[in-house]
Formats: structure tokens, sequence, C-alpha cells
């Protein structure tokens, strides 16, 4: 195993993340009803549907403008 590849987030650290996010959320008045995690392997975190209100919202308090880190976003897959 390479010991500088990214290892996927343990199970635990899935709900740990979903409670985060949905702080953060709530932090600008945000809340995405279906927020959840999935228990598949690797457990990923279900951000579920919103109205555009909502989606609106959401961009504003990201700025409304793309993340050019690329380097810091990571996708975990089966």
């Amino acid at each position: 195993m390479n010991a500088s590849a990214p290892l996927p987030p343990r199970q635990d650290d899935t709900y740990k993340v979903v409670m985060e996010l949905r702080a953060a959320l709530a932090g600008h008045g945000i809340t995405l009803p279906s927020l959840g995690r999935d228990f598949g392997t690797p457990p990923l975190v279900i951000l579920g549907n919103c109205n555009t209100a909502t989606a609106r919202a959401l961009a504003a308090a990201l700025g409304g403008s793309p993340h050019r880190d690329h380097a810091a976003q990571r996708s975990f897959s089966a």
C-alpha cells in the first residue's frame, strides 16, 4: 500500500463530517433536510435534493466562485 495515498474516511468519521456540515450550513441559515450518511463501503455523505432558494443560499455561502485549489478536493470511490 502506498503510504502517501489518501485513505477513505472511517465510518464513524462520516457521521462526524455530516454533523459538522449540518452545523456549518446552519450558521448560514441553510438546512438540507436530506443531509445524512450512506452505510455503503466506503460510507458516503448524502447531500440530497434542495429547492432553488436553498441552492442559491448555498452558492452565496460558498462565495459563488469555484474553489481554485483542486489538490485539496478528494474523491473516494469504491
